[in-house]
């Protein structure tokens, strides 16, 4: 019984002296976790250099059957961002690729065409873990001024998307 009174004792004060390492970085209205990896191009993307944009983050996998699935529509956003010039930047990262041919021949097959990072590349500090990503697909978006806005399923943050940059159904 001492023991556990010492213990919660210890929590409240880490909780009171330290509020912000408790609460996770990824929550929605937080700044997002800043990362520089390689991409599939051989460029470097570093997150916070992307500043002043709008960005998504695609969590996938190349063996995920949603993610497959969810491709798709992410295509066809991608395009019709792309065709109004709007100010976002698309980045797909691969979680738990283990075959990277697999992984460059389901970029190819479902014609992604934006950056494409690999969170295998990232270690030891996995970009996944940083986004507290617990499954895929999950979608991040993030703010002009680096915030994070939306945190859902690939099929909430597109129609998020479509409306905040005007497109039509």
């Amino acid at each position: 019984m001492k023991k556990y009174f010492i213990y919660t004792i210890l929590f409240v004060i880490v909780l009171t002296l330290f509020p912000q390492q408790v609460q996770a970085q990824s929550n929605v209205g937080n700044i997002a976790p800043d990362f520089t990896l390689k991409a599939l191009d051989g460029k470097e993307i570093t997150l916070s250099k992307l500043k002043g944009k709008y960005v998504l983050i695609d969590f996938w996998g190349s063996w995920c059957g949603p993610c497959r699935r969810s491709n798709p529509l992410m295509v066809e956003l991608y395009g019709k961002l792309k065709e109004k010039k709007a100010n976002i930047e698309f980045i797909s990262l691969a979680c738990n690729e283990r075959n990277e041919e697999i992984w460059q021949k389901a970029i190819i097959n479902d014609n992604l065409s934006w950056t494409q990072l690999n969170d295998a590349h990232s270690h030891p500090n996995s970009i996944a873990a940083k986004y507290e990503i617990h499954g895929v697909p999950t979608c991040i978006f993030i703010s002009t001024d680096g915030k994070i806005l939306y945190r859902e399923h690939p099929v909430t943050i597109i129609d998020k998307v479509k409306k905040l940059f005007g497109i039509a159904e």
